[in-house]
């Protein structure tokens, strides 16, 4: 029987340590994984036992309605409101010489954001009264709505704009109401008269 020498005895000792190094190794890669799913699990249960908020007690339910009659109380103004379209063959929107415009490009009347743009002719039918009256701060402007949601907002401010300057329309945030007419002694101006929402008042409140 040949004679195990002690670099025999050492090879040999190595390589069962080795095997061993191995096995352990192993089974600290299999057994790692189950401890990781087990902190992710316990995570999210943890995440999960947070109360959950319904949306509809973060954000308030939309009201909105296309407008059909804008009223002034303190002007005297109360008209009723029609559709308003762009026309780009004519570069021109449409106007009414007794009623006032929705310009469809705006946002619908409603309670959570964006800009209600109500526009109309300078005349004594549509938006004449506001040459002699600039509506003082906080004075109220009505919308009714095809669908008879009731609109309130108070007067903020009023501007004038060039002709082509149209970025007021899209304006968004806090809903608005901008009521546009022209002025200067050649209507060369066009006056914005912006309010903000107040509330709205519901056919079934």
């Amino acid at each position: 029987m040949p004679e195990v020498t002690n670099t025999h005895k050492v090879g040999y000792i190595l390589k069962l340590s080795l095997i061993n190094l191995i096995g352990l190794a192993f089974a600290w890669y299999c057994l790692n994984p189950l401890l990781s799913y087990k902190t992710q699990v316990v995570a999210l249960s943890k995440a999960q036992q947070k109360p959950f908020q319904p949306p509809s007690l973060l954000f308030p339910a939309v009201v909105s309605g296309l407008p059909v009659r804008l009223i002034i109380p303190g002007s005297a103004i109360d008209i009723p409101v029609d559709r308003g379209y762009y026309q780009a063959s004519t570069d021109s929107w449409t106007l009414s010489g007794y009623r006032a415009q929705f310009a469809m490009t705006s946002t619908l009347a409603n309670n959570i954001e964006g800009n209600t743009f109500i526009y109309g002719h300078n005349n004594d039918f549509v938006f004449g009264a506001l040459r002699h009256y600039t509506p003082k701060i906080g004075a109220i402007a009505l919308v009714i709505t095809n669908n008879n949601h009731e609109f309130e907002y108070d007067f903020m401010r009023s501007f004038s704009l060039a002709p082509y300057d149209t970025s007021v329309i899209n304006s968004s945030g806090a809903p608005i109401l901008t009521i546009q007419t022209c002025t200067g002694s050649l209507n060369q101006w066009r006056t914005m008269y912006q309010f903000n929402f107040i509330k709205v008042v519901s056919p079934d409140a």
